[in-house]
């Protein structure tokens, strides 16, 4: 372990849907204070891995999108992106959002905490004091993954 990395704060990716979205949130991460917020614009899958590999990321928080049709922002697609991530990053941590909350997602979403695909979710606001637990978990060694 790297002794300066006590004093150097965490680096958090966000992706959102919309890139307006992911600046606003990378804004509120900065502002919230604890981390250094990168915003990837692209949601693309490769866009993604090579973002978060350039900057050695040490949390990815990634909006998914539970709407009709949106099949390249469910739980699967986004699992993908986190396996690729943590493929190219084995201790970075990702995490999912939804601004919305879809209860009937909640037993994929389990399955894939359960499954050590992602380390957690957040469905509906997504609060400081979540963010800092993630960020807390983030600066820990490897460790089971974090509780909803």
């Amino acid at each position: 372990m790297n002794l300066f990395r006590l004093w150097e704060p965490a680096k958090v990716a966000v992706c959102c849907a919309v890139p307006a979205m992911t600046r606003r949130a990378a804004d509120w991460l900065r502002k919230l204070g604890g981390c250094r917020p990168i915003a990837v614009l692209s949601d693309e899958c490769e866009d993604v891995v090579w973002q978060c590999a350039t900057e050695q990321v040490d949390l990815l928080l990634l909006e998914t999108d539970f709407s009709d049709g949106v099949e390249d922002k469910d739980v699967s697609a986004r699992c993908e992106i986190a396996v690729r991530v943590r493929q190219a990053l084995p201790k970075c941590r990702v995490c999912l959002l939804s601004q919305v909350g879809y209860p009937e997602k909640r037993a994929a979403l389990d399955k894939a905490v359960e499954l050590h695909l992602i380390d957690g979710y957040c469905l509906g606001d997504l609060t400081a004091r979540q963010v800092r637990s993630w960020l807390s978990e983030a600066m820990q060694p490897t460790q089971s993954p974090s509780t909803r």
